[in-house]
């Protein structure tokens, strides 16, 4: 059995992030390392051997990995196979435990290590570890560390709990969401979640409460942050601009919300990734 070390993979960080595609009938070969390790499988299908145990895994699935576990992958089916994987030392899942635990009434060590997510919580977990892929090197440590251990935590808040029964979500749903996301949508708030879906706004409610655990206002206020935090760093805009661009017309609400995603400041987040820059 093969065995990997951070000191190999990741010496001088505490994560790494990797996206991994399998076109072929291939599989790895059993593996262990001396990291943790979660990832989420994106598109198509795979076997996932664990110490001698087999679990189907499609899209939407996630599972956590521990040091010095056995495992290996086997693709199954005849589309690609996509999952993106984290990796992190023992000190940050001491951290993201920690902070699981505060957030959410005494989360313990994850026993089950295996969940499905629902659809949109999937996504968003994609999207974070994405972001953090490709905009890891131009963070400050702290910013980085941040949004490093809050996915963490939520993750393993996840995990801890369970997944529950499986739900899909309609396509309706779906493409409304994914509507929803994009910049030209934004400002029009839930009136524009609303006429996307096709639906009554009571209907949209009850449907995103059922399958992502969310009401359409908290979706669409995510939604407006994480462009914020994308502009903070690639544009000069103003914040106040940028604020107003997405569709947020109340500054303290704004903050409000800002700091309670992103643990900081607008300000503040985008200093620190500047400084990183000697601007």
């Amino acid at each position: 059995m093969n065995q990997l070390y951070k000191q190999d993979i990741f010496p001088n960080q505490e994560f790494h992030v990797e996206r991994t595609l399998i076109v072929d009938n291939g599989r790895t070969v059993p593996h262990s390392h001396d990291f943790y390790e979660v990832f989420i499988v994106e598109e198509g299908a795979l076997e996932h051997g664990r110490d001698g145990m087999c679990e189907d895994m499609s899209p939407d699935c996630m599972a956590l990995v521990f040091p010095q576990e056995s495992h290996t992958f086997v693709r199954r089916g005849g589309q690609p196979l996509r999952f993106f994987n984290l990796a992190f030392s023992a000190e940050v899942y001491r951290q993201a435990l920690a902070l699981a635990g505060q957030c959410a009434d005494g989360v313990q060590e994850p026993a089950a290590r295996t969940v499905v997510l629902p659809h949109e919580l999937s996504r968003q977990f994609l999207r974070r570890m994405k972001w953090l892929r490709n905009e890891s090197g131009r963070m400050p440590p702290a910013v980085q560390s941040t949004l490093l251990t809050t996915l963490l935590a939520d993750m393993l808040t996840v995990v801890a709990v369970g997944s529950g029964p499986v739900q899909t979500m309609p396509q309706w749903l779906r493409t409304a969401c994914d509507e929803m996301r994009k910049p030209e949508n934004l400002p029009g708030g839930i009136a524009r979640f609303v006429e996307l879906s096709g639906k009554s706004q009571e209907h949209l409610t009850r449907c995103m409460k059922k399958y992502c655990g969310q009401t359409p206002s908290a979706y669409v206020n995510s939604a407006r942050l994480e462009r914020v935090a994308e502009a903070l760093t690639g544009t000069d805009k103003p914040v106040f601009d940028i604020m107003l661009d997405v569709g947020f017309e109340n500054t303290s609400y704004f903050n409000k919300l800002f700091k309670e995603k992103y643990h900081m400041s607008p300000r503040k987040y985008r200093s620190g990734s500047l400084a990183l820059f000697g601007k």
